[in-house]
């Protein structure tokens, strides 16, 4: 196959996972079933708590630690999550089989959330993956680590599409900080500068791909206000030819196109 039917070859595609390929799904039916779940467990080990005070702190400090990831970048640690809600209820935390147990709930529940892919979502990773493009997923985890997250996109029939998967969890930093793409490009062997981020979130996957050195594409279902020069799209069938269109166009275009966000 020559190079002109392969025109995203030699370039990396990395893609943000929960609102880009993904929607969140029943996010009330997966925090009621966390809350139930981490009652009948407390119950079970002697903590009578009343349904309303559990709800409040699961509820608050998975606010706590999502806005901590948010604005220091920090990538919290799932058993410092549960150990957080025990620390709140004044239950020990180091009864193993309590806490073990507590952390298969909280990190299992998105399952009942029941997300599915974005409409086109799965025809345009096979187009990009046609043409050429190196496929990689690059997602921030909180509540649920990359194990639970390989199940949700094997289920899915999402995990094969790619030629590699990055979690924040595992790298220890979460999106917008530039070692996450600096990862991305590291394990593909590939200059940031052929590396183009795909995401919905302007701070963690715009700014932050920018950020790093990299070209951003921006998903823009609802067509608001986008960054200025920052190509978006808000339909998934338009995305592989849009990623053609980038990386076939002069140098000098996509350099521009990077130095308006500096």
């Amino acid at each position: 196959m020559t190079r002109s039917a392969c025109p995203l070859s030699g370039w990396t595609v990395s893609l943000d996972l929960w609102g880009t390929l993904i929607t969140h799904g029943d996010r009330q039916a997966a925090s009621a079933w966390r809350i139930t779940e981490f009652g009948r467990v407390l119950d079970a080990y002697g903590h009578h708590l009343a349904p309303e005070e559990l709800s409040k702190t699961v509820r608050r400090t998975r606010e706590e630690a999502a806005h901590q990831q948010r604005t220091t970048v920090a990538q919290p640690d799932v058993e410092a999550q549960v150990g957080a809600v025990l620390d709140e209820l004044a239950i020990d935390r180091d009864a193993a089989d309590l806490m073990k147990l507590l952390i298969t709930v909280h990190t299992h529940a998105v399952l009942r959330a029941c997300p599915q892919p974005i409409p086109g979502a799965v025809a345009a990773l096979a187009a990009i993956k046609a043409a050429g493009g190196r496929l990689v997923l690059t997602s921030n985890t909180l509540a649920t680590p990359s194990d639970v997250h390989r199940i949700l996109l094997s289920d899915l029939g999402l995990l094969d599409c790619f030629d590699d998967v990055l979690f924040s969890g595992d790298l220890g930093v979460a999106k917008p900080r530039p070692e996450v793409f600096a990862a991305v490009a590291e394990r593909a062997e590939s200059p940031l500068d052929r590396v183009i981020h795909v995401g919905d979130d302007q701070l963690t996957d715009i700014d932050g791909a920018q950020g790093a050195g990299c070209h951003a594409v921006h998903y823009n279902p609802h067509r608001r206000p986008a960054r200025p020069l920052v190509p978006d799209f808000a339909d998934h069938a338009e995305l592989p030819a849009l990623l053609v269109s980038l990386c076939t166009a002069p140098a000098a275009e996509l350099i521009s196109r990077s130095a308006s966000h500096e």
